[in-house]
């Protein structure tokens, strides 16, 4: 009876084993982890912004975390710019708020190298002559400034305006010696005159307190493309340009007073016959009232602006400048990397004097080029005319669109 008992339980146990346990097969995890990137970030991975170059300030590099919000309508910086010729450390802090996509608050409240010069080359053609051929076509003067401004974008079809309103405090004074006791390194130019040795005008050293207003005008259509920006800065209390001696007094008396401003600059670009363009530029600058604060004034002459006369050497707190181009490709020819080889013809005119408009020099010219290096030979009619302008010069140039 014993050995019945038993087969049966070993049959049983032979239809079913045993299953071991599996291990392998993990249940599904529904839930999620959000991750938030941290509002506080170092640009570039250590902080660092764009360099730029010139033969005030040696390099300048800023240096700084920002803070900026996940949908961009707030940004702060806030940032020390180490200036490699003057030994400084300039602090700042900018930013802006946007509330409402059209528009925008922007604050600047910082130390810093100014010019009003900018207009002529850009920070990166100016820094690349500056360091290779000694060619500043900027002046400069050093400032702490408050600004404040409110920008509205208004867009229909092809045409755009940026309104905007601005406050300003600044207190202004000049830079360098004159002349120079050193400058900054280049490649060629460092110990030329008019070079990277060429001083600073002397600023009028004060305050200016002022409110500026104007709008920005955009239009693209087909194949044109224009702009106009148009600001008007009234200053409520501003340095006057010199100040009056008054004998027997030792020093002489300087006094503040109002001032207005207007500045535009334009560029239109538009296609002609086949694949040929024509280019306008223009920059003016107009003064209300006497004679401006030295900081106020805008300059002309040398390459990018009238090539016949020596860098910056007209200036004033009235200035009138206006190019156009005339630009015909050479398409049979077509160079790897840069395209085809174009010619050129070129108008300038410009004058730039206190109070009044001089009479106008006038350049004449050619240039050729290829993708963006550029030759221009250029010609005053009546050179004689003018003790500042030369009959004819030759300038090579370099021109990147970023």
């Amino acid at each position: 009876m014993k050995a019945l008992l038993v087969i049966p339980i070993a049959r049983g146990a032979l239809a079913y084993p045993v299953r071991a346990q599996d291990t392998t097969t993990v249940a599904a995890d529904t839930g999620y982890v959000e991750y938030h990137e941290s509002p506080i970030t170092l640009p570039l991975g250590i902080g660092l912004r764009i360099p730029s170059y010139d033969r005030v300030n040696g390099v300048s590099l800023p240096w700084g975390p920002q803070l900026v919000t996940n949908d961009e309508t707030f940004q702060l910086d806030a940032l020390v710019t180490y200036r490699s010729h003057l030994g400084n450390w300039d602090p700042s802090l900018e930013g802006f708020v946007r509330p409402g996509a059209a528009n925008e608050i922007k604050l600047y409240v910082g130390r810093g190298t100014f010019t009003n010069d900018s207009w002529i080359r850009s920070d990166l053609m100016n820094s690349l002559a500056a360091l290779f051929v000694g060619s500043d076509a900027r002046n400069y003067y050093r400032a702490d400034r408050a600004t404040l401004r409110f920008t509205r974008s208004l867009t229909a079809s092809a045409l755009g305006l940026t309104p905007f309103i601005e406050g300003n405090i600044e207190k202004d004074w000049s830079t360098g010696s004159i002349p120079p006791l050193k400058t900054p390194w280049s490649f060629f130019g460092r110990k030329g005159d008019l070079k990277m040795r060429r001083p600073n005008v002397p600023v009028s050293k004060g305050r200016i307190n002022s409110i500026l207003g104007g709008t920005g005008i955009q239009i693209s259509r087909g194949g044109l493309e224009g702009k106009l920006d148009v600001s008007v800065e009234h200053a409520f209390k501003a340095p006057t340009f010199g100040c009056v001696f008054n004998p027997p007094l030792p020093t002489p008396t300087c006094r503040d007073e109002a001032f207005t401003q207007t500045t535009l600059d334009a560029g239109v670009k538009f296609p002609t016959f086949g694949a040929q363009t024509f280019e306008f530029k223009g920059h003016a600058v107009l003064a209300g009232g006497d004679i401006l604060p030295t900081q106020r004034w805008a300059y002309l002459g040398g390459s990018g602006t009238l090539a016949t006369v020596d860098l910056l050497a007209l200036g004033g707190d009235n200035l009138l400048f206006l190019q156009g181009d005339y630009i015909t490709p050479i398409e049979r020819i077509q160079l790897p990397f840069l395209g085809s080889p174009f010619v050129a013809l070129r108008y300038a005119a410009g004058t730039a004097g206190t109070e009044t408009f001089p009479t106008l020099i006038q350049n004449v010219g050619a240039g050729a080029g290829v993708g963006f290096f550029r030759v221009d030979y250029s010609l005053d009619p009546a050179s004689n005319r003018s003790p500042v302008s030369r009959r004819s010069a030759v300038t090579f140039g370099i021109s990147l669109s970023l």
